[in-house]
Parts: C-alpha cells; structure tokens; sequence
C-alpha cells in the first residue's frame, strides 16, 4: 500500500508542483517510511530502464557527498528546464538530495552525463555514515542494508535515554542513541547494561558480562563483537532481542529499559565463508599454526586459527606488581610466579594482499610501537583467544583477527612472515640514583642489548601519596629483540618495586631495535642510595615464510 502523498512524486518530477507544494512534499519524505521505500524501488526502476547493461563499478566512501555536490551544481534552473526523461532524472535526484536522505553507495550519473553504475543499495538517513566513531565497516553495513532506524526512547528521573539506529551485522551489532537530561544536556560518564537474548531466552552476553559504555561523537555509539559470542556466523541464532536497561544514571535511581528485536537472517546471508582443511604451519620454533576459516561480512573480515605448542614452550616469569583492592587501596607491591606461553596467536604478522599485491589487511603484535608494526585495517576486539585444550601433541588454543570489511569476488593470499618468542632475561644493572645528573650510566646484558641510564629526578609524596623516581632511558636491544618486559628494581635494603617503562621504538639502518624514554618507579618513602635494575622476559622476532591462497566467491 503506498502512502497517498507519492502519487504527487509524478508531479514534483516533472515540475507541476508549485513551490510550497513542492517543499512539503520534500518534507514529508523525508520522515515517511512508505515514501522513501518507493521512491527507492521507482528510482531503482528508472536507473534499470535506462542502463539495463552497465557493469556496477566499486566506488569509495566519499563518492556519494561528491557526486551529490556535483549533481547539485549541475541541475539547471526551475525555469530553463525542459521536461525530458533526463530533467525527470535530475529531478529524481533533487527530492533524494533535498529531504536529506543519503544514498548508501551511491553509484550514479556524474555531471559529464557518463554512468558509474546503474545500482542503488538503498536510501538510508544514517548517522553511522556520518558519525565520527564511526568506522568503515560501520559504513559499509549501512551500504548493505544491514541498518534500521529506531524511535525508541525512555524517560525517568528526567534523564532520557533514546534509541536512534541499529546496525545488526554477523560480526557485531551496534547500536547510536542518545542520552540526555531535562535541559538537553547529555550525559558523558555512564554505563547501559545489556543482554542478547535468543528464541530459547538464553542471555549470550551472560557469560562475558553486560556493560556497554558507548564513544561519543554527536551521539554515543555502543557495539558488541559477536564474534567473541558466536563460534561462526551459522552458529549465529536467526533471531535475537536485545535489551538494554539501567537503574542508576548520573546518581539517579530509576528504570530505564528498551528492547530491540534483531533479525540476523539478512546478515548472515550477506556473510561469505572461505573454509580451509589440513591447512597447517610447523615453524622451527615448535609453533603449529592451522588456518581454519575466514569470514567475510559486511562489517568486518575475521580470520579464525588454532595455534599449537608443546608443554616445554612455556616459561615462568616472575613478575613484580602494584595490587590495588578493598584491603589495599593506595596500592601493594607483590611479586609472584606466573607460567607464561612462549609463543602466542596474537604474536605473529601476517599480510593478506589481494591481487595487484596490495595489503588489504595486516596483523601484527598487538604490543608493538608504531614505528615497528605493520598493521593495516585491523579491528580490535576485547578478546582475541579460547582457553587451551591440552592434547597430546600440545596445547591448542583457538585465535581470531578481525579487520575491517574485505568485499567483492576476488583472489586474496594470506602470507605469514613473522613469529614472536618470548624468552626470560636476568639483567641486573646497578645505579646510583643521583649520579645519573653528572653522568649517565650505560650498560650491556647479556642479550646483546645496550642500556643507557640518565636524568634522574625524584618526585616526592603528597600526603598518603608516596614519591616516585623518573630516569632516561635509551638502549639498542639485541639482535632479532622488539621488547623488554616486565621490569622491576630493588633497592639498597633489597626490597623490590615494580617499574614502569614508557619508550618509543624506531629500527636503525642494521634492522635493530632503538628505544627512548622513561622508567618510572613509583611508591617510594625516600630517594633511593642505590638501585638494582632488571627485566624478565624479552621478545625475539623470527622471520617465516608460509602462504595461502583464498578466493571469494
């Protein structure tokens, strides 16, 4: 059933329509659902009339505020115009440009007449298009369909909570809203519980607990991987609800609760699966690597791995910490052992390039300074592994790396070139503390790396606040070494602290590893005689080489 107004559309295209009448109906476009979806479905038409046989071409983010400008530019004057099917074309345009509706990848006439691509995704008023927390893959959904606007709100206490769009891809769901008080004024520092709650009514945010706190661009954007949830993207129920409620907002106490069905059926199918078997890495070093599966959604591309080691690649590493809890608020110095994995899913760098031999995206060690890594369009998500499952040639955990949307019919390949080993250290460099100002200490380990210690300063406490230390450091670390971890120092009465290490890496002309900065030692009554430097573990990079072809289809 199409709304009565729409019939005017016919009018407003060829120019009957007198001035206000033509401005309220671009008005009532733009807040009628039954209109925009057939002005979709009639421009859609019109685009396929004409250019039945016009291959679509991929455009980027930007080409549709472009092509609008330019279009916009282009259209003649109300009174030059002449009534041909182009005038009603540019026409067609001029309603979708005047009510403010976007069109998600556009693909459309440029101003020199000639055709990019016949295809209209869908019109979609979308803040996630505009939205500055908002990534690409987030805009890419929008393009797909995957997005819904929502005109849910609630209000208690004077404190409203308002529910704008839903991005329900088979990666993550995503929610904008907004939050505000009685004066319009929002409200930045809060959480909103949620849950995801299936046909079954079993609650998936359950197990990995509920609290969504959203960024802020214009309005707040709260998200959930699912791909911390959901083993695969079939194993993705159909249909899920989600809820999100609060009792207490800005030291307010009251019922705050929306509920929001989601239909995953669209997004699932939108989703492309490439499945490997028997695809396995054996490095030297005694990592197995099994390349799974990597799906490919609207949203986000995730690539799936098991790793696998022997009992004998793990370490124990004593580490020295500040405790914070109810019985140590200001803090406790503990020192205990932990046993560490010696290699790591997260530990490696991979490129997956497609095939003109550029780098669609790119993991490497998540710990890495800038100037040392080599990722490219990855998405960080809060968990990245499963715990081990001990067999008998090892333990194997299960790893994903999720990176922004990888789209289209295309060859890919996944080359892997490099693993990082974790090894332990037993440096022990002594200074004395204030020395370093007249002149700096350097030194050398046993690793290969060289050390140089200066500009010490001491900050004292404040109050229940105790002092702290401050130095330089810079150092050349060893051969094949990107990091040094786990620091600690003792002082003259040998009683340990833990230590803090802020640097900056870059790679000299020889490939080794330059840091800069400071070492901070916090939590000390005095200026220390003497000190006692030393960290516990360092990394060691490994070049491989192992490749994999993918194909989409």
């Amino acid at each position: 059933m199409k709304c009565f107004m729409f019939n005017q559309l016919k009018l407003y295209v060829n120019d009957e329509l007198a001035p206000a009448e033509s401005k309220g109906l671009e008005q009532h476009v733009e807040n009628c659902p039954q209109c925009q979806k057939h002005l979709q479905e009639w421009v859609e038409g019109m685009q396929e009339e004409d250019f039945p046989t016009i291959p679509e071409a991929p455009v980027p983010d930007s080409f549709t505020d472009e092509v609008m400008d330019k279009l916009s530019d282009a259209v003649p004057p109300r009174s030059t115009r002449k009534h041909s099917s182009r005038t009603r074309r540019q026409r067609g345009w001029d309603i979708v440009k005047k009510t403010g509706l976007v069109v998600a990848g556009i693909t459309a006439l440029v101003v020199t007449g000639t055709v990019v691509s016949p295809t209209f995704a869908n019109y979609v008023n979308s803040l996630f298009q505009i939205e500055k927390n908002a990534d690409s893959g987030m805009k890419n959904a929008v393009n797909k369909g995957l997005v819904q606007k929502l005109e849910q709100k609630v209000t208690d206490q004077g404190i409203t909570v308002e529910l704008k769009e839903l991005l329900a891809d088979s990666m993550r769901i995503a929610v904008i809203y907004d939050m505000y008080d009685e004066s319009g004024k929002k409200i930045e520092d809060h959480i909103l519980n949620a849950k995801l709650i299936d046909q079954n009514g079993k609650d998936w945010f359950e197990d990995d607990g509920g609290d969504n706190s959203g960024s802020h661009g214009e309005f707040f954007i709260t998200e959930r991987f699912l791909n911390e949830i959901f083993e695969s993207t079939e194993a993705t129920p159909d249909q899920l609800t989600l809820h999100l409620e609060q009792t207490e907002i800005a030291d307010k106490t009251g019922q705050w609760s929306l509920e929001v069905p989601i239909d995953m059926k669209k997004a699932k199918e939108a989703t492309k699966t490439v499945a490997f078997k028997d695809t396995v890495f054996q490095s030297p070093q005694g990592l197995g690597i099994e390349l799974k599966n990597i799906e490919f959604s609207p949203s986000a591309t995730r690539v799936m791995l098991d790793t696998t080691f022997p009992k004998s690649a793990y370490l124990e590493v004593e580490r020295t910490s500040i405790l914070y809890d109810r019985k140590n608020p200001q803090g406790a110095i503990i020192t205990e052992k932990e046993r560490d994995p010696a290699f790591s899913g997260e530990n490696m760098m991979y490129e997956i390039t497609n095939e003109k031999g550029e780098v669609v995206a790119a993991w490497d060690m998540k710990s890495l300074d800038d100037e040392l890594d080599n990722k490219e369009n990855v998405l960080f998500t809060p968990r990245t592994e499963e715990e081990a499952e001990e067999r008998p040639e090892g333990d194997v955990l299960n790893w994903w790396h999720t990176f922004g949307p990888i789209q289209g019919e295309q060859k890919l390949k996944l080359e892997l070139k490099k693993i990082y080993e974790k090894k332990l250290a037993s440096p022990k460099f002594d200074l004395v503390p204030t020395e370093l100002d007249k002149k700096a200490a350097t030194v050398k380990d046993e690793t290969g790396s060289t050390f140089t210690f200066s500009s010490f300063a001491w900050e004292p406490g404040n109050g229940e606040d105790l002092g702290e230390v401050v130095m330089t450091i810079e150092g050349t670390l060893g051969k094949g070494i990107v990091e040094n971890r786990d620091w600690s120092v003792k002082d003259e009465n040998g009683k340990t602290y833990a230590a803090s290490v802020s640097t900056e890496s870059t790679r000299d002309k020889d490939g080794r590893v330059q840091i800069k900065g400071e070492i901070t030692i916090p939590r000390l009554k005095q200026v220390p005689k003497k000190l006692t430097v030393s960290y516990a573990t360092y990394m060691v990079e490994h070049d491989v080489k192992w490749e994999v072809p993918i194909e989409i289809k």
